[in-house]
Order: C-alpha cells, then sequence, then structure tokens
C-alpha cells in the first residue's frame, strides 16, 4: 500500500498534467502532452492505440494512432503492418480479459513472446524498448473497445493503479476528441511544414534532430559547438513557431528525409548565387 505522501504526490502531479491537458487541440498538442506531462506519471516513448471490435480481432476493423518519439515509427508504419499489428495486439487483448483488470504490464519484453511478434515487424526501431503498460477501455455504449499500449525504455515500469484509473480517463476523452492521424492526414502535415525559411545550416541540425540526436551529438557531426547548436534551435523554434524539442520531433516526423536533403540543397545554391 502507499504511504499517504505518495499517493498525495501523485495525485498533485496527475491533477498538474490534466490541467495542461485543456488547452489540447491538435493531434501535435496531444504528442507534446503526452511526452512533456504524461511522462511524468507514466514514463514511455511511444503510446499505441488500437480500437474497435478487438474481441473479433480482424485486421481491416481496428483503427489505430502512434504518438511516439521512435525514429521511422509513427501511425502510418502501423497502419501498413496492421496485419501483423492486429496481431500483436489481439495477444494483449486476449491477456487483458484473462487478467479481469484494466491494467497490466510486462517487464522484461525480451523474455516475452507476444513482444516478439510486434518486434519482429519493427526490430531497430524496438530496440530500446524494455517494457509494456497496457490499459484497456471498454466502452458500454458503443460497444467498442480500446487498447492503450504505453512502450518504455524503463527496465522495469512501477505503475499505481489507483493514478492509472484517474489520468487514462482523460487520455481516453483528448483522443477522442481530437482528429485522428491517420495517412492522408500525415501527407498533409508533411507539405504543410514550411522550412523555406530555414538556413542551410539551420536544415543540417533539424535533420539531426529529427534523427533523434542529442545537442552534443549534432555539435561533433557538424563540428560547432553545443552553444552554437543551441543558437540554431533557438531560430529554428521561432521560424517554425514552436517552443520545445518535442514539438520539433512531432512537426518533423512525417517530413521525409529526401524532403530535407532536397531543401538542404536548394538553400546552399541559393546561399552561393546571392
Amino acid at each position: 500500500m502507499m504511504k499517504k505522501e505518495s499517493i498525495n504526490q501523485y495525485v498533485n502531479v496527475a491533477t498538474a498534467v490534466i490541467q495542461r491537458s485543456h488547452q489540447i487541440k491538435t493531434h501535435l498538442d496531444y504528442f507534446v502532452w503526452l511526452q512533456n506531462s504524461v511522462a511524468e506519471l507514466i514514463p514511455h516513448d511511444m503510446l499505441l492505440t488500437a480500437w474497435g471490435d478487438l474481441r473479433q480481432q480482424q485486421d481491416g476493423q481496428l483503427h489505430y494512432d502512434a504518438a511516439s518519439n521512435l525514429k521511422d515509427l509513427r501511425t502510418p508504419a502501423i497502419i501498413d503492418a496492421s496485419d501483423r499489428v492486429s496481431e500483436f495486439l489481439g495477444d494483449l487483448y486476449t491477456y487483458w480479459i484473462a487478467s479481469g483488470c484494466d491494467c497490466f504490464l510486462i517487464n522484461a519484453v525480451s523474455q516475452n513472446v507476444i513482444f516478439q511478434k510486434i518486434k519482429t515487424v519493427f526490430p531497430d526501431q524496438l530496440l530500446e524498448i524494455n517494457s509494456l503498460l497496457v490499459y484497456g477501455v471498454n466502452n458500454q455504449r458503443s460497444g467498442e473497445e480500446c487498447l492503450y499500449v504505453f512502450f518504455s525504455k524503463e527496465y522495469k515500469l512501477e505503475i499505481n493503479v489507483q493514478m492509472m484509473d484517474f489520468i487514462m480517463p482523460h487520455i481516453d476523452y483528448i483522443l477522442r476528441k481530437i482528429k485522428p492521424l491517420e495517412q492522408l492526414d500525415v501527407l498533409a502535415v508533411a507539405d504543410g511544414v514550411n522550412l523555406s525559411s530555414l538556413s542551410e545550416r539551420e536544415i543540417e541540425v533539424i535533420s539531426w534532430i529529427k534523427a533523434g540526436k542529442t545537442n552534443q551529438e549534432i555539435g561533433m557531426i557538424l563540428s560547432i559547438s553545443q552553444n552554437t547548436v543551441k543558437s540554431h534551435l533557438k531560430r529554428i523554434f521561432q521560424k517554425l513557431n514552436i517552443g520545445r524539442r518535442a514539438q520539433a520531433v512531432a512537426l518533423l516526423a512525417n517530413v521525409p528525409s529526401t524532403k530535407l536533403k532536397q531543401l538542404q540543397v536548394q538553400q546552399g545554391a541559393h546561399s552561393v548565387y546571392n
């Protein structure tokens, strides 16, 4: 049983997290909120959500959303591999029903047969994932069920059930009220990101941000100081009208690397002739 002080601490953090959710309007807002706020309570690198007729476990009847900071693992990738992803989710669903609980943990996933099914689909992307947290919701009105699967690099998650029951209805509500980021939406986001105002060097920097590199790593790759990297990031954030690194990652997630490279070449040529 948790001590009273620990429970109060959870409640205070969870209350602050919920208050921040009131400003969420878009999927980008949702992603940033998960990474910057919800992660304080549930450490994770991707939240995969699936809803529909999970009982039938038939591909094509399920809808997916992946709020992820894992490289090359976003909603379109999940949809493209939906036949095999649905098998993985079907196993988790069966486990969830058998448990009789709203949520369950799978630590030490390298030894788990269920996890190996999804890892064979995304071997490189899930290489550092060590634990899963699964939370299920049954909508009695519509008959639909929903699974929330948190993928974490933490070796051992210790989640309080009371806290999960407190925070998860809010996550469920927010995802239901925003527009799902389906494939067509993803393409629209990619096309809608205006990077033409960025310099050649700034495009280099954001390309490495997209690849998941730290400021120190970017500095070493480009042979510049960390302070210079920070200066570039500040200007990039201003030009893209964002305030945090997580927003940049989300914004660039669906911009093809080839598009960044092409723009970098164009900006380089522009700087030569002007």
